[in-house]
């Protein structure tokens, strides 16, 4: 299966007993299945599918396809960019925040604006004793996000939000943050019930994977 984004929503769905009257069922598979089901242009044209049939989806993918030439070629020139960052520190975002940032790698493209969809790899290690929270390259499971839509739902924290703020995609980050622009005194629980503590300073490593305009 191939690896996707992963938005993290509020609640989420446990399964049942999959057998009834002592024999298994075989699971039927989601429509969709394989699909990157955060992506918005598959979200679109699963939705024109089942408004307007087969014709509406399949015109939404000939409309994409016609702008893809044009994302190809974007995406060489964003490559064309991108170099090694010098990994000094400097102060990020308003002062009243006190986060510190600097960059490892300088990536290429366009920065996140408001609506936009995100995906990033993040590492999230508690500055004060080194606990790893977080390391979605070894889950293999990035992080998506539509950029400053609220509420923030962890692991989406200010932090990170104003981390990607003026990163561009390919870059790497480290970001040191005080926990009032983390989790603050609540801390927080993340879907796979990792819990980050009230109060927890921590240190982000943020690898910006994606970048991409909003479809509708």
């Amino acid at each position: 299966e191939e690896d996707g984004f992963v938005e993290f929503t509020e609640s989420s769905s446990t399964g049942g007993d999959a057998s009834e009257g002592g024999k298994d069922k075989k699971k039927k598979s989601l429509p969709g299945a394989g699909v990157n089901l955060y992506d918005p242009a598959a979200t679109a044209s699963r939705w024109l599918t089942r408004r307007f049939g087969i014709v509406g989806g399949l015109g939404f993918v000939a409309l994409l396809a016609s702008v893809e030439g044009g994302e190809i070629l974007k995406a060489v020139l964003e490559n064309a960019r991108e170099g090694e960052g010098s990994g000094t520190e400097f102060d990020l975002g308003p002062p009243e925040l006190g986060l510190v940032a600097a960059d490892l790698r300088v990536g290429g493209g366009s920065t996140p604006k408001k609506g936009d969809f995100v995906g990033v790899n993040v590492k999230m290690t508690d500055a004060n004793d080194g606990v790893v929270y977080i390391d979605t390259k070894r889950t293999k499971r990035p992080i998506a996000f539509t950029y400053e839509r609220r509420p923030l739902i962890p692991p989406v924290c200010p932090a990170l939000e104003e981390g990607v703020r003026t990163m561009r995609r390919g870059g790497v980050r480290v970001v040191t943050a005080k926990s009032k622009n983390v989790f603050g005194d609540r801390g927080a629980v993340l879907t796979d019930g990792t819990r980050i503590p009230p109060g927890t300073d921590v240190t982000l490593e943020i690898t910006l994977e994606e970048v991409s305009n909003s479809y509708l």
